[in-house]
This record gives C-alpha cells, sequence and structure tokens, in this order.
C-alpha cells in the first residue's frame, strides 16, 4: 500500500511537472483531428480539463425549435472605427490580430452584452469542401466556414488574459460564411494575406481594416452562454451569432484551403476542416431577437418562433 502510494505521487508529480514546463509546447501540440484532436485535448492536458467536462462548451448546434424569443434583446452595437493589425498562419486556424498600440480599438456594445468588450482580432474557420467548416451549425447543417471575432470585458478586467479565466470575461460574435458570386469587401482586402501566410509562422500587415464592415447587414441574432472553442474551454464566452451570412468567392476560398498546418521547412496537411465537433446543450437556453410570425390560432400553446438558417444549396 505503502508502495502503491509513492507511485500515486510520482505519477501526479510527473504530470504537473510536465505540464508547467511543457506549458507552450501544449499550444502548438493540440490539433483538430488525431490523438492530438478535441476528444483527447481534456485528458492529456489537466489545465484543459474543461473541454472534457465542462457542460457550458463551444460550439453547439443551434435547433430553431427550441429557440427562446426574448424582447429585451436590443441592437448590438459595435465601433466603425478601422484598424491595423497582423494576420498570421497559428497551424490551428487563420487569425488576425488588432494591433495592441492602437488607443482606440473598437468595442462591441449592447445586445445581451451588460458590460463593454474591446475587440482583439478574429479567427477563421473553414472545410475542405462546401459543406462542412462552420464551427456552429444551424439545423445539423454547416457551412462552408465561421468568422470568431473575439473581445474582452473591459469594464471589469485590465487584459484578455484575466479576462479569459472570469465570469463574463468574453463575447464572441461569430459571422457564418457562405460562398457567392462576390465577397465581402473587407475579405477581399484579405486576400492578398491570405496568399502570403501558406504556412504555420507566417504573418503579413494589415494596414487597414474595418471590423464593423465585415459584418452582414442584419440586426438579429441568438445568443447563449459557453466557452472558448479550443483549448482550455474556459466557460467564460457570451456566443453571439448574426443569422445572415458574410459571403467569400470561391477563389477566396480556395486560398485558404491551401494554407498549411506545418512550417515550410516540415509541411503537414491543409488548414481545411479545423472546427470543434458541436458540443452536448446540458440544459442550456438559446435566446433570440428574431421576430416571431403571427400566431395562426386564437389560443395555442404552441411555441411560434422560427429561425431561418441561410444553409447552402447542396449541388
Amino acid at each position: 500500500m505503502y508502495l502503491h502510494a509513492i507511485r500515486s505521487f510520482a505519477v501526479v508529480f510527473l504530470m504537473g511537472f510536465l505540464n508547467q514546463c511543457l506549458g507552450s509546447i501544449w499550444q502548438s501540440w493540440w490539433s483538430y483531428d488525431g490523438i492530438s484532436g478535441p476528444h483527447f485535448w481534456g485528458i492529456l492536458n489537466t489545465e484543459w480539463h474543461l473541454c472534457e467536462k465542462g457542460r457550458r462548451q463551444s460550439p453547439i448546434n443551434i435547433d430553431p425549435k427550441t429557440l427562446l424569443f426574448d424582447t429585451t434583446l436590443g441592437n448590438i452595437s459595435i465601433d466603425t472605427n478601422k484598424v491595423r493589425g497582423t494576420l498570421r498562419n497559428t497551424g490551428h486556424y487563420v487569425e488576425f490580430l488588432v494591433d495592441p498600440s492602437l488607443p482606440h480599438a473598437p468595442n462591441i456594445t449592447a445586445g445581451p452584452l451588460a458590460y463593454k468588450y474591446r475587440i482583439t482580432g478574429f479567427t477563421i474557420h473553414f472545410g475542405s469542401i462546401d459543406f462542412k467548416g462552420s464551427e456552429h451549425t444551424i439545423d445539423r447543417q454547416s457551412f462552408p466556414g465561421e468568422i470568431h471575432i473575439m473581445a474582452y470585458n473591459t469594464d471589469l478586467y485590465q487584459n484578455m488574459s484575466q479576462a479569459i479565466e472570469s465570469p463574463n470575461g468574453m463575447t464572441a460574435l461569430s459571422i457564418l460564411m457562405q460562398i457567392g458570386e462576390t465577397s465581402s469587401s473587407q475579405l477581399e482586402l484579405l486576400t492578398p494575406a491570405f496568399k502570403a501566410i501558406k504556412y504555420q509562422g507566417q504573418e503579413e500587415e494589415v494596414p487597414s481594416i474595418s471590423i464593423h464592415e465585415l459584418l452582414p447587414p442584419t440586426n438579429h441574432y441568438i445568443t447563449y452562454d459557453g466557452s472558448l472553442p479550443f483549448p482550455g474551454c474556459q466557460e467564460t464566452v457570451t456566443w453571439i451569432l448574426l443569422n445572415k451570412p458574410v459571403y467569400i468567392s470561391r477563389d477566396q476560398i480556395s486560398i485558404l484551403r491551401q494554407l498549411n498546418r506545418g512550417t515550410e521547412d516540415v509541411p503537414k496537411l491543409s488548414m481545411g476542416n479545423n472546427n470543434r465537433p458541436t458540443q452536448n446543450m446540458n440544459g442550456r437556453g438559446v435566446r433570440t431577437n428574431i421576430n416571431v410570425p403571427k400566431p395562426t390560432r386564437l389560443c395555442s400553446v404552441e411555441k411560434e418562433v422560427f429561425y431561418e438558417a441561410n444553409i447552402p444549396e447542396r449541388l
């Protein structure tokens, strides 16, 4: 029994030592498939235990039949000032980081938010085929891609690192991507930078971009309490999903699908399909400000809420 206790202590000590010393290695080690994929995130690194045991995880499937219409949900407000920053290939996804030295970075306020959230950048997720790629799904249907605009609570917290670990710390604005004849003007602006970051670690400066103009023209959205969709899966995120997609051209998404997860010296697979599987709802409610249709009966207890998904037509 004494020997067993020593062995147990040694295992715990070793795992703690590895997690402390290999923190940066873990960050580059995780992926979206295989033994380093989502099903193992919370097992091999104890600091990511919420990825396995959390009950408010993201992304989720949006079931139109269960949405709750909330009359208190007003319009979202996003500042219109343009920003400069860096677009980079992280090996996991395309990431745009707003220059932290800017004195006036844009903020997200109102809607379901009680605080002011400063935008730090956005990530882009996409599939290798047209009917796969988004992290969130609508009625089990996936979109070709999804953009996550990330912001942290500046009313309560001094920086993003502190906010990630704290209640009401983060908000994520989700924009589903659809392939169209024409593209968003801001995605067109980023296209030359996409070509310059083919391999992990490569980055390109973006002198000016409007995150506000990246959004589709809609005031309708759904919202729920969730998590970061990557390790460590902290459950501190208010998610806001817009009900209209942003359009990307076929040439542009083809460029994204040529991006590589590995470095130029050690190339790996295409970055495509960098989406975490949808997570269990565990009793969470999903609210929306989308108008309800007129009732068809004078007296009815049936739900009249609806959510019209922009689902791509199958060829």
